[in-house]
């Protein structure tokens, strides 16, 4: 019987994000050493009606999110023999119990709970307790509980070690310099069909802590900078009636080279970013990059 390795996660990791880009590369190092790769998450356990829950039922989805850990590590369990190494989790799914037969390890993107401080004051009171207490200090902190914690970098790391009382290690993320390199930056804007002569990018999500206002006031600020935004997920309302923005929706890992080539800077004005994969694949290509505070203790 091959040896595998178990992942957990909250949802596939072939979907757009930095933490699916991180562990798809753990997952392809995993398999060029020999070991198979099953990952689990909400989208291939449990029943169906909790993988898709209602988006107009609040309760629904909480309930969905509380039960997605459940039926994970249930299925993980079901799953485990004698050729499992490694069980790989992260996020809220990490806390069912699979009992001592194999190693745990839970990777920390971060933490729920300095996630809900640095987004407070963009989001509802309600919200901000639950990323706290429930998805925070219940979900994840349970989820690392008598396991190997292992984190993206040293803020990180202290936060885990605030927090939750856990010493974690720090795992530096990978990337993929034959996939990020510099590129002839005119030839990129032909093939984009870009005349203008400065040129910005932002590539990311709108989500609450992403600072994605920023993007949008840089570019009605500066009308004749032509803003690239790769956006993964929502479109906000207000950038889609600049004239001067060039509109990406969910780019594909083959555009990204291409897109940070083609720009003069890249923008990371994140609150809160544990996976700040597009500073370094801004920086490979060879493009400035233009960030936030919280983003510079990272790096």
């Amino acid at each position: 019987m091959q040896n595998q390795i178990f992942i957990l996660t909250t949802g596939p990791i072939d979907a757009l994000g930095g933490m699916e880009r991180f562990l798809q590369y753990l997952a392809i190092g995993f398999q060029e050493r020999g070991f198979g790769v099953r990952v689990f998450h909400s989208q291939n356990t449990g029943p169906e009606r909790w993988r898709r829950p209602n988006s107009n039922s609040t309760l629904e989805w909480f309930l969905a999110g509380c039960l997605h850990g459940y039926y994970i590590g249930k299925a993980a369990k079901d799953a485990l023999h004698p050729g499992v190494r490694l069980v790989l989790s992260n996020s809220t799914v990490g806390w069912y119990p699979l009992g001592n037969r194999v190693k745990r390890v839970q990777f920390f993107h971060g933490t729920y709970r300095g996630q809900a401080e640095a987004i407070r004051p963009v989001i509802k009171y309600r919200g901000y307790l639950k990323l706290k207490w429930w998805d925070g200090m219940v979900l994840e902190r349970c989820s690392g509980k008598n396991k190997i914690a292992l984190c993206v970098s040293e803020p990180i790391r202290c936060e885990i070690r605030r927090y939750f009382g856990y010493d974690a290690s720090v795992m530096w993320l990978p990337i993929d310099l034959n996939h990020f390199r510099p590129l002839d930056a005119q030839e990129c804007r032909r093939q984009l069909g870009i005349e203008a002569s400065a040129v910005g990018l932002f590539v990311g999500s709108s989500h609450p802590m992403k600072g994605f206002s920023v993007v949008e006031h840089i570019a009605r600020k500066f009308p004749q900078l032509t803003m690239l935004v790769a956006i993964r997920g929502p479109l906000p309302d207000g950038i889609r009636s600049l004239p001067n923005v060039r509109l990406f929706q969910n780019a594909t890992y083959d555009l990204l080279p291409i897109l940070y080539n083609a720009a003069d800077f890249s923008m990371c004005p994140s609150r809160y970013d544990p996976f700040p994969f597009v500073v370094s694949e801004a920086l490979a290509s060879g493009t400035p990059v233009i960030c936030s505070p919280f983003i510079a203790k990272l790096l």
